[in-house]
């Protein structure tokens, strides 16, 4: 849900407009206003960056589609839903989710179609090298090898776990779990005859490769690293390396037959397949990559490039982060880590751009205040906003992002106030750094509120399971005046002079306080644990949401009576977060609109158009006046939508 204290174009079909532009026509016929640049920034944080051979297209591969960014603009093309994708120079091949028996060859840089060829099976895999396109298929498994135009089906008899093709298109390697054992299948593309099924892993294989050269078959099977020569007779495996950590991955084979191993946590390891001997061994955390010859491996907040020989550090970015996987598009290499836009470490930098401004992960904490408010996001960034403007007046990076889906931000004029973990900081909104930083409280700052009329800023620390702090603190100087345990709280804080009402935890309600003294004056929990429970602002009501299902439904307790308002409401099924109006009207997010309810009478009462469709991790929240909503999306994306 967003805290809260006192992008993106839409997406259709095709580019959209670059970084920075503000079209005019967004705020016509619907009204809808975006904020923050869409540029670079996929659906969602968890996306998957493939970069292709074309030298200037980046894919984001995210809950089950594929979308083609232009490296050089920024500009997304919305792409198909999909099941399984691979590219090679410029073609992507795709299995479609509505259609996985079907192979379709997409053209970049704009996805456009081109031909479509029957896998004989539903595919869950693909790969491409050379002229040939590989593809494992479920529902009885096989390998399809699809070789101009035309496949052909290879029965497995088990399940196949992953593939790769020899760059030159004529091998291809199918790794398999067996259970507590794994095997490859070395297949000839060109006939479709299994050359060789090699034995020795003791763990299902989670990666195969194959040689230019076709001299080294190399498979990852639990913590171990095996080799084959597939030019062998009967191919004996021989163990090259095992991890000391647990898993073991391939990042590929070098032009000179060096092959890349990598354990996450652990290390990143050069091995001469010919002699099973590890040539050099380099601490890691993260994935590691070949590109080329070029050998990039992941430590920390570092992207380092590898002499390929000796494991010497070519050159260092260093970034915000982790690294979850690596690619190339050209000279840039590409990090996804866990934001909607791509890490792009490009040649001679030793940091990463910021591409476009406003977030990249969900927001989560909002402060209105006028006709501007600050969001932070889960991304690290606390942004101020101009209402009507796409792009912020300020920006700025906090060390520790927000708790769960809870933070503590209030906007009061020009300065800023927003909860870095354990530490609250005071911004100006003309410099980026810090005015000021508190001690470390004890807890981690979920709700803040500026309290003007005493010089002061009350802050809510979260320590965990119903364990809360409240402290007062000096608005200039941040210095502790008076604190007091308190319940688990999180979310909304409405201060009036003398006395402040929190939004409780793991107990939906309220509960109010006198703030000299922080004395308990007054409060209500809702008798049953819901994670969508809603309260009228006059506390008469409380509303659950039920958003389970196929639909959802709405319950309207009177508070008061300790007796439902009326019977339960039956709706369509409620997608992400709602949220409660001033007026008391419960604004619901759906598929293809919002919807909004007078909760007294159990009635709708209106709906409003949506131009991004919600997911589960979307989020609503009223502005000042109930003029409009903003609606919060797991990529970053903000949008005003007028009420």
């Amino acid at each position: 849900m967003f805290s809260h204290d006192g992008e993106g174009v839409p997406r259709t079909a095709g580019p959209r407009p670059e970084a920075g532009c503000f079209d005019l026509s967004m705020t016509e016929g619907d009204g809808i206003i975006e904020y923050g640049s869409a540029a670079f920034r996929a659906e969602n944080w968890s996306v998957r960056f493939l970069g292709a051979d074309d030298g200037r297209t980046l894919l984001a591969i995210d809950s089950g589609r594929v979308d083609a960014i232009d490296l050089g603009t920024g500009v997304v093309t919305t792409g198909p839903q999909v099941k399984a994708v691979t590219t090679r120079g410029d073609v992507v091949a795709v299995a479609y989710e509505e259609r996985p028996d079907t192979v379709a060859l997409l053209t970049l840089p704009e996805l456009t179609p081109r031909e479509e060829i029957d896998a004989g099976g539903r595919v869950y895999q693909l790969a491409m090298g050379g002229g040939t396109i590989a593809a494992l298929t479920a529902e009885p498994y096989a390998l399809a090898l699809i070789v101009d135009g035309t496949t052909q089906r290879i029965d497995l008899p088990t399940e196949a776990t992953c593939l790769s093709v020899s760059p030159d298109g004529t091998l291809v390697a199918v790794g398999t779990d067996q259970g507590r054992v794994g095997n490859v299948l070395v297949v000839d593309a060109a006939t479709g005859t299994v050359r060789h099924t090699l034995t020795g892993p003791r763990a299902p294989v989670t990666a195969v490769a194959v040689s230019a050269a076709h001299d080294v078959v190399a498979a990852a099977a639990g913590p171990r690293v095996l080799g084959w020569t597939p030019s062998a007779k009967k191919p004996k495996a021989t163990s090259l390396w095992v991890s000391p950590t647990g898993s073991a991955s391939l990042a590929g084979i070098t032009p000179s037959g060096r092959l890349i191993a990598y354990a996450r946590e652990a290390a990143t390891v050069a091995i001469d397949p010919a002699t099973g001997t590890v040539g050099w061994q380099t601490d890691s955390y993260g994935p590691a990559l070949v590109h080329g010859d070029r050998v990039i491996s992941a430590r920390f907040h570092d992207c380092r490039e590898l002499d390929p020989t000796t494991g010497a550090v070519r050159h260092t970015w260093t970034h915000r982060g982790f690294a979850n996987s690596l690619s190339a598009v050209g000279e840039t290499i590409v990090g996804s880590g866990l934001d909607s836009r791509p890490m792009l470490f490009r040649p001679g930098a030793t940091g990463i751009p910021e591409l476009g401004d406003g977030h990249s992960r969900s927001v989560i904490a909002v402060s209105f205040d006028g006709d501007r408010f600050a969001t932070t996001g889960q991304d690290n960034r606390v942004c101020v906003w101009a209402r009507g403007r796409p792009s912020p007046l300020f920006t700025a990076m906090v060390d520790v992002p927000g708790f769960r889906l809870h933070h503590g931000v209030s906007l009061d004029g020009d300065t800023l106030f927003v909860g870095d973990g354990e530490h609250l900081l005071r911004f100006t909104l003309d410099d980026p750094t810090p005015a000021a930083r508190s001690e470390q409280l004890d807890g981690t700052v979920v709700g803040v509120a500026s309290l003007a009329d005493r010089g002061e800023v009350l802050v809510a620390c979260s320590k965990g399971y119903r364990n809360g702090v409240l402290y007062r603190l000096d608005a200039l100087t941040l210095e502790v005046r008076a604190r007091a345990k308190a319940p688990y709280v999180i979310g909304s804080i409405a201060y009036t002079p003398g006395s402040a009402t929190f939004d409780l935890g793991w107990a939906t309600g309220f509960q109010t306080y006198e703030i000299k003294g922080f004395k308990d004056i007054g409060g209500y929990v809702y008798p049953a644990s819901r994670s969508q429970v809603y309260l009228t602002p006059d506390h008469a009501l409380a509303v659950s949401v039920d958003d389970h299902g196929k639909t959802s439904a709405l319950r309207v307790l009177d508070i008061a009576a300790r007796a439902p308002l009326h019977d339960a409401i039956t709706i369509p099924a409620v997608i992400g977060e709602s949220c409660m109006s001033s007026g008391g009207l419960l604004a619901t997010v759906h598929a293809d609109a919002i919807h909004l309810w007078d909760v007294r009478s159990g009635t709708l009462a209106g709906q409003l158009p949506l131009h991004t469709s919600p997911d589960r991790g979307s989020v609503l929240r009223w502005t000042p006046g109930d003029t409009a909503i903003l609606v919060a999306h797991p990529s970053g994306g903000l949008q005003e939508v007028p009420s």
